[in-house]
């Protein structure tokens, strides 16, 4: 919790109980959480959260470089914590969706694409995991 407190004031983001709570829930777990995962998980410490501070929140660690918004073959958006660039690879038959390291282009390195500056990149592979390759359906 401390080290949350702190980069949060790093970041001059105003420390709430709720923030923290929701800050910790990004920075522990590796996974991808829609805003409505992380009301549950916060409700069960904080009752009378409501959805809107959680999607306050969440816009807040967005702009302030702290969270990174997915939106990957679904009307909903998923969040992580995970700071550098990465890709997502969507699997269409089991509907699941994970992080892919996978060497950049040389633009996403420089940063630059045809006299162009690159601030964010989100890259989207979709097809089938290899879980579900070797599952007749």
């Amino acid at each position: 919790m401390k080290e949350c407190i702190r980069i949060l004031k790093e970041k001059k983001v105003k420390v709430t109980a709720q923030r923290i709570a929701v800050f910790e829930i990004l920075r522990k777990n590796r996974e991808h959480f829609s805003a409505e995962n992380i009301f549950e998980e916060v409700k069960k410490k904080f009752p009378v959260v409501s959805l809107g501070t959680i999607y306050s929140t969440l816009l807040v660690l967005r702009e302030k470089g702290l969270a990174s918004e997915v939106n990957i073959a679904s009307d909903k958006s998923f969040f992580e914590a995970r700071g550098d660039t990465h890709h997502h690879f969507y699997c269409k038959r089991c509907r699941k969706f994970f992080d892919i390291d996978i060497p950049f282009c040389q633009a996403l390195e420089q940063k630059e694409i045809s006299g162009n500056i690159i601030n964010e990149c989100q890259g989207y592979f979709y097809g089938i995991c290899k879980q579900c390759r070797g599952k007749d359906v």
